[in-house]
């Protein structure tokens, strides 16, 4: 793996499922030179599970990566390469928070075309990584979403994005959407809402 990507490959998602695979059998872990190293092993894994959770049903409850939940094998492959459990939710929530920003960005794009079907199915998959992967209420990662997509998207939009999302998603992380998508307030540090 780390040959590959000094020859600027990208990480193989089976190479992924196979360190994966040999930690968890034989109980070894994995050391690298550096910790850069590590970590971008692990946010290139981070990825490829929320692409698979991407592919899954949108009524998805439990999805696997070679017969392991997709929680259970990410917190174990972090544990697998000696990544700290802070630091490897710090690169879960980022990653959660990015593929967020970028799923209502392409979302909106769909929209304005017309595709109407699709840009649902777009908001289906950040419904299902937030319900897997749920980020604290009022994280700093959502609040950095939603500064991105006021930028980016207009009120009206973002309330029409909302809508949707309430019809492809039901009530469940309707907070989070709302704070993703900047139409709930957050604490500032004094306490105030912003």
């Amino acid at each position: 793996i780390t040959d590959n990507r000094m020859t600027g490959e990208d990480i193989v998602e089976d190479d992924i499922i196979h360190l994966r695979q040999i930690c968890r059998i034989s109980g070894v872990w994995v050391s690298f030179d550096t910790t850069n190293t590590r970590d971008s092993i692990y946010r290139a894994s981070v990825d490829f599970i929320l692409t698979v959770c991407g592919r899954a049903p949108s009524y998805s409850s439990y999805i696997q990566v070679d017969g392991e939940d997709v929680r259970q094998f990410i917190a174990g492959l972090a544990v697998n390469i000696g990544l700290e459990n802070t630091s490897a939710a710090r690169i879960v929530s980022a990653a959660v928070a990015a593929r967020t920003r970028s799923s209502f960005l392409q979302a909106w794009a769909l929209e304005i075309q017309g595709k109407h079907a699709e840009a649902k199915l777009e908001l289906s998959k950040i419904c299902l990584v937030l319900r897997i992967f749920p980020p604290e209420e009022s994280s700093p990662e959502m609040e950095m979403v939603a500064r991105s997509l006021e930028k980016h998207l207009k009120l009206e939009q973002r309330e029409f994005l909302m809508n949707l999302l309430t019809g492809v998603c039901g009530k469940e992380s309707k907070t989070t959407l709302a704070e993703a998508l900047g139409l709930i307030a957050f604490p500032s540090a004094s306490g105030e809402q912003v």
